[in-house]
Order: structure tokens, then C-alpha cells, then sequence
């Protein structure tokens, strides 16, 4: 199993590099860059990356087309793309409503997605039948319901499963499946999860609950209960803040860390991420993308992991 990693975005421009020559020496390939424009900008981030090394490919993970005008996201997914053949790939999310500033897109904000992703087609599909170029790479859409799946197995190459739960895992082979069962069209799924590394006196990460937090809000009733959550546990989730909470809370709340990341020792990570791997023997689950809590004194435990997925 391929191995990726989601690069903190918090990092300086010098911390990035090096924490890229460091994945690369634990044996992970793909990068993918957030982007959260105009502090941070996956497009530039790559540009600086990419360069840097030879074998390491990357992913804007995610980006939206709300960021940016269609011309100009197709414009530099191209020049990436004939620029490093093989090594850049668009990962394209619905986006942080905080950088949205149009009102009608907030209102319904993946039906606009999907317009978006359909003009983009058209551009591309424009310069291929044109001038005979086929150069835009591939594209993940990052997503968790099931609309999102559904339009990444007609419209994507891959699909970024915000989720390393079985039950979202299962759910998301399931409606691939159907999907493409009579369709030569195919798709593969990358399910994507943070992780946090501690001993068993550490505490949770602000960054690992408010960020699994938003996942499990942005969830619909129906795959909440197919959790397993109860309707007082849905509620309680239903009644959190999308504000970032400046402390982690206490109580059982905080189990659904753990649901849609993984949060423990070495050892308990490793148990979990077992269960995912066995799915890599399905023929669409060939990667796995880690949104690692960084800390410099865990590269070794990374390596363990890395090697323990491969």
C-alpha cells in the first residue's frame, strides 16, 4: 500500500522542505499540500517542492475551485503536469466556507461544486479536442457523503475518503461498486485519516479533535448512525461548534476522534491500521493518505508505520 502524507500547513516555507527530504527518507512518495488561500497556497508550496526532489509526487489536497478562477486552476494543473509528468495530481473538496465569500455558493455549496467541476471538464475537454493535448493529471475529488462519492465516480480518478473507518470505508466500496459495475469508467479510493502518535500520558492534540470534529459535523444523520451512534451521541455531535474550540473537552465525546482518525500509542495505531490494509486486497484501495500530528521526535515511529503498511 502507497503511502501519503498531508503536510501541515502551519509549517514555514523551510520547515516544508525539510519535512518532505524526511518523508521521503521513511519511505513515503506522495505529499499532499492543503491549501487555504492567501496565507497559505498549495500552488506555491508545490512549485517550491516539487522541484526539490526527483521521485516525490504531489497533490493539492485539497483546493477548491471556489479559490480560484477555472482558467487559472486548469492553467497551472496543466504546467505542473507537462512540467513533472507522473508527479502532480489535483485534489479538488468543496473548500473552507471561511475563504468563501460568495453567498449563493455558502446557500449550496455542492451543487455549485458540481457546476464548477463541470465547466472544468469542458475546458479540458475543449483543449484536448482541439489541440490533440490530453496533459491535465489526474483528479481526486476529497469528500465523505455520499453525493461526493457519487459524482467522484463519474467525474474523478480517485476519491480522497475523508474517513478511515470501516464503516465509511465499506460504505464508499459499496457505492463504488454499483457505480461502476456496467461502466468502463474507474476509480480508486484513498481513504484519508489523522493520526496523533503519544504515549498514554499525552494529550490529545487541539489540531486531531477539531479537525475530526468538523468531519463528524459535516456528516449526515444517516452515516452518523451507521456508526453505531446512538440519537443522544448524534445530538451531542449535532450541538458542537464549527468555531475552533480552544481546549479539547472532556467525556465521551471524544470517541469519535478515534472513529475517524486514530488517536494511541504506536501499538494501537498499528492494530487499527491493520483493519484498513486488509482492504487493499479489493482491487480499489491501493493508497492511504495520514494526516500526521507532526513531531520531530516521531519520524522513527513513522517509519515503523510506513514500513508495517507496505
Amino acid at each position: 500500500m502507497d503511502i501519503g502524507l498531508s503536510i501541515p500547513i502551519r509549517l514555514t516555507a523551510d520547515l516544508k522542505e525539510q519535512y518532505v527530504y524526511k518523508a521521503q527518507s521513511v519511505g513515503v512518495f506522495n505529499i499532499w499540500v492543503g491549501d487555504n488561500p492567501p496565507v497559505n497556497n498549495a500552488f506555491l508550496d508545490i512549485g517550491r517542492l516539487i522541484s526539490k526532489t526527483e521521485t516525490m509526487n504531489f497533490w493539492t489536497g485539497v483546493t477548491s475551485p471556489f479559490y480560484y478562477s477555472l482558467e487559472v486552476l486548469f492553467s497551472l494543473s496543466v504546467w505542473f503536469s507537462r512540467n513533472y509528468p507522473g508527479r502532480f495530481g489535483l485534489g479538488l473538496g468543496i473548500g473552507n466556507s471561511d475563504v468563501i465569500e460568495n453567498d449563493t455558493i455558502k446557500a449550496k455549496p455542492f451543487t455549485n461544486f458540481q457546476m464548477e467541476i463541470d465547466k472544468l471538464q469542458e475546458i479540458i475537454a475543449i483543449r484536448r479536442d482541439q489541440t490533440g493535448e490530453d496533459d491535465f493529471p489526474p483528479l481526486a475529488f476529497g469528500g465523505l457523503g455520499n453525493k461526493m462519492i457519487s459524482l467522484a465516480t463519474k467525474k474523478a480518478d480517485y476519491l480522497l475518503l475523508n474517513s478511515v473507518s470501516e464503516y465509511d470505508i465499506e460504505r464508499a466500496l459499496e457505492r463504488v461498486r454499483r457505480a461502476t459495475k456496467s461502466s468502463s469508467k474507474k476509480i480508486e479510493i484513498i481513504p484519508y485519516g489523522m493520526i496523533q502518535i503519544v504515549s498514554e500520558k499525552q494529550e490529545m492534540s487541539l489540531t486531531m479533535w477539531n479537525i475530526t470534529k468538523d468531519i463528524a459535523k459535516s456528516c449526515s444523520t444517516n452515516i452518523l448512525k451507521s456508526h453505531g451512534y446512538s440519537a443522544k451521541k448524534i445530538e451531542q455531535i449535532r450541538s458542537l461548534e464549527w468555531n475552533r474550540d480552544k481546549k479539547v473537552p472532556k467525556g465521551d465525546i471524544i470517541e469519535i476522534v478515534n472513529d475517524f482518525g486514530i488517536y494511541g500509542t504506536i501499538e494501537e495505531i498499528l492494530q487499527r491500521l491493520d483493519e484498513v490494509k486488509s482492504y487493499e486486497n479489493n482491487g480499489l484501495i491501493h493508497q492511504l493518505v495520514l494526516g500526521w500530528m507532526h513531531d520531530e521526535s516521531q519520524w522513527d515511529d513513522l517509519r515503523e508505520i510506513v514500513k508495517f503498511l507496505r
